[in-house]
């Protein structure tokens, strides 16, 4: 297997950058050094031995295919039966709709080479007719009389495919031949349909015989595509049965195993980083940032680059996900192991590309250092967040069994990691260049907009459900059960809407997982009551107990707003008091201003740990008379007027 990461795989993306004429040499340099400090981190995702592999004019739709595939393996390789949870037996539809997806994609590709090729109708009824010969392969265990009668079924279906391919079969080039030969094994099939020789054999006999009459320069082309149906028909056969109880993991392992060895037959490659992608992200403002970086402080931008580059392959795969509302359950279902491949890859760039350990080796002298090391910190916390509320929602929405609650949570999914991917990028170049930041990802939400988007939507629904709870409670207490039922089914439906709203996946991970089990045991009592009026009183009581968490939620959320106003008034002092300091104030007069300084920025400790760390650096520097005091006052004064913007932000 090829070194991933090795010097022609960075070369070929400078190619095709070459080939496209959008970048000057000086730009083709910084992204030749973005991709060597990323090296190791944007390994491809799936790799195939190095061997003869034909690479003629790849179409979109065999792009698509292949994609799709190589995340499907990339998830095999990382799935095992300590991750199923709760969702043990939706994980068996996600195979079986996931490999129908890999069939679908295949026959698009077909039909796509067809249109290219300029081949007429008829191989496309020979190829349709082909794999469905292969996707009827017999089940083990089956009864030979039902089977036949299946066949029999299926053979009379297609009669009229049948009769299209040989009529004309006949007027190609050794085409009356193979008429003759299909004609006679049709023949052979019949008989054995009526119990005179073997089914199996024959009809597999068939299937090869199809497969020859197609012609020989389109054969060559649809060849690794016609392979690939025929294992993926296969391998959602032996998946049908044993999925009737769960995970069968044989089964699995026989997927992992057939698919891998296609993959490495076929010899593709799916890459971590998309060329096109690259350059897109890579705007002349970032780029002239990065180049101004690169010469100031190699190190800094070996730490920079490799993250933003993390950040690209993370948001391309994302940004490649289609919407899943509308979407049909096949589509529903295929796309869960792509969200189990991103949340494996946002563990993947807080452990290597976020690594806090890396900027212990930087200058500490530069103003941006401590700032970074900050920001690393909390980018791992934010990136490892993500990781288990992908994690925890989607393994809620497998377990519900429920199609629209599956596609609410894919689409608030990739809204949610989009936006923080943007917003960790936007922070980062934000370090280095606020300018360039507001320019390069205006749109992009900030931790205390995403919080008051949540603050208002549980807001909205506390004005919708008590003043209802109020009518229920007098309901309950005339046992007016009708008009009881009435009020808590419009209640649950707007906790319904609140739960596959956007803002709901922003809830931290215990509050979340509250609120959902007591919308389901709400839900549970209403949908499926035993006995009505006792469910009606036990939905009373959930109904209130819901009540109760969501005001505690909300006050515990509102209570943070005089914490920032008090933040805000304290940095803002702070940064009065030091600008008092600058204008050369000696004696007792800067004792005193010393003083009041320290008395009122190690307030800000409990929230803002940097403002301590740089407030002490300066008080060793003062107290030892150094001449480095001014610079380290400086760098506390850039960072609390970063944080007096960023708290007047979130107070609107």
């Amino acid at each position: 297997m090829p070194v991933p990461g090795t010097q022609p795989q960075r070369l070929l993306l400078a190619r095709q950058l070459i080939r496209e004429k959008g970048l000057s040499r000086t730009d083709l340099t910084l992204l030749e050094d973005i991709l060597r400090e990323g090296a190791g981190d944007l390994d491809p995702l799936l790799e195939a031995p190095a061997r003869d592999v034909m690479h003629a004019g790849e179409s979109p739709a065999q792009a698509n295919l292949r994609r799709n595939l190589g995340l499907f393996l990339a998830f095999l390789h990382q799935f095992s039966p300590r991750r199923l949870g709760e969702a043990r037996a939706s994980m068996g539809q996600v195979l079986q709709h996931s490999l129908g997806r890999l069939a679908h994609l295949t026959g698009t590709a077909h039909r796509e080479l067809m249109v290219e090729l300029e081949q007429p109708a008829w191989v496309g009824l020979l190829l349709d007719l082909l794999a469905s010969l292969r996707a009827m392969a017999p089940p083990p265990g089956e009864e030979a009389g039902a089977l036949r009668a299946l066949w029999a079924a299926f053979l009379e279906d297609h009669r009229d495919s049948f009769r299209q391919i040989l009529a004309a079969l006949q007027f190609c080039q050794d085409g009356p031949e193979a008429v003759t030969s299909l004609n006679a094994q049709m023949k052979v099939v019949n008989r054995a349909i009526q119990g005179q020789g073997r089914l199996e054999e024959s009809l597999a006999r068939l299937a090869e015989q199809l497969e020859s009459c197609i012609p020989p320069e389109f054969h060559a082309r649809v060849e690794p595509l016609l392979l690939l149906q025929n294992v993926v028909s296969n391998l959602r056969l032996s998946l049908l049965r044993p999925l009737d109880r769960g995970i069968h993991w044989p089964a699995v392992e026989q997927v992992r195993g057939s698919l891998r060895w296609l993959w490495d037959h076929l010899g593709w490659v799916l890459p971590r980083m998309d060329a096109e992608l690259f350059r897109e992200r890579m705007p002349a403002d970032l780029r002239q940032l990065l180049q101004d970086l690169r010469r100031e402080d190699r190190a800094l931008f070996s730490v920079v680059a490799r993250a933003l580059a993390s950040h690209i392959s993370l948001m391309g795969l994302m940004e490649s996900l289609e919407p899943a509302a509308g979407a049909s359950a096949q589509d529903l279902y295929g796309a869960v192991p792509t969200f189990l491949v991103i949340e494996s890859e946002l563990g993947r760039v807080a452990e290597r590309a976020y690594d806090p350990g890396r900027a212990e080796l930087l200058d500490p002298n530069r103003p941006e250092v401590p700032r970074l090391r900050a920001y690393l910190r909390q980018a791992v916390l934010s990136l490892r967040q993500d990781q288990a509320t992908l994690r925890s929602l989607l393994q809620q929405a497998l377990a519900g069994a429920d199609a629209d609650q599956l596609a609410h949570t894919l689409d608030n999914l990739r809204g949610l990691l989009v936006n923080h991917q943007k917003q960790l990028m936007g922070e980062l170049v934000g370090l280095f260049s606020p300018d360039v930041q507001q320019r390069l990802f205006p749109e992009s939400p900030s931790m205390m907009e995403e919080g008051e988007r949540l603050r208002l939507r549980i807001q909205r629904l506390w004005e919708q459900v008590p003043p209802i709870h109020a009518q229920l409670l007098l309901s309950l207490e005339l046992q007016d059960w009708p008009r009881l039922a009435l009020g808590l089914a419009q209640s649950y439906r707007h906790l319904l809407t609140f739960r596959r709203s956007p803002e709901f996946p922003l809830m931290r991970r215990p509050d979340r997982e509250e609120a959902e089990r007591l919308i389901q045991d709400l839900g549970r009592l209403l949908e499926s009551p035993e006995e009505v009026h006792q469910a009606l009183r036990d939905s009373m009581d959930v109904l209130g107990e819901l009540l109760r968490f969501l005001e505690l939620f909300l006050l515990r959320i509102n209570a943070r707003v005089p914490l920032i106003r008090q933040d805000l008034e304290v940095a803002q002092e702070a940064l009065r008091l030091i600008a008092g300091l600058k204008e050369g104030s000696t004696g007792p007069e800067r004792t005193r201003l010393s003083h009041k300084l320290i008395q009122n920025a190690k307030r800000l400790g409990v929230r803002d740990a940097q403002a301590v760390t740089l407030l002490k650096r300066w008080v060793r520097a003062e107290r030892g008379q150094r001449e480095g005091s001014l610079p380290i006052l400086e760098q506390l004064a850039a960072h609390l007027g970063q944080l007096a913007l960023r708290l007047e932000a979130a107070l609107g």
